[in-house]
């Protein structure tokens, strides 16, 4: 029995560092910005995965062109802020499954 649970202890320690090291992480956001510049976010998640993103502003949710899911490793998105956003320090949620959720923000100015 003390075999059993110490295999069992074994292999949940060999597995907690391989989920670990799915999670999205944060490599870098261009912020601040300028009205009609392009803003890119870079993301690295441990083993590849669809992850999707969402920009809000307080108009909504953007619909900039490039803001589409994307799959890998390391992924970058690139979309233009618009000419007419209202300044301030806006959302981005990047969803990755399983690997998690990266909440993060930039400031327009």
């Amino acid at each position: 029995m003390r075999r059993l649970a110490a295999a069992s202890a074994l292999l949940l320690a060999l597995a907690l560092p391989s989920a670990a090291a799915a999670r999205v992480r944060l490599v870098s956001v261009t912020s601040p910005i300028g009205h009609g510049d392009y803003a890119t976010l870079t993301v690295s998640v441990g083993r590849s995965s669809t992850c999707s993103i969402a920009v809000y502003y307080k108009s909504g949710a953007s619909r900039a062109r490039g803001l589409y899911p994307k799959r890998g490793a390391r992924i970058s998105w690139t979309w233009k802020v618009g000419t007419r956003t209202t300044p301030g320090r806006w959302g981005i949620v990047v969803s990755c499954g399983s690997a998690g959720t990266l909440r993060t923000s930039f400031v327009v100015t």
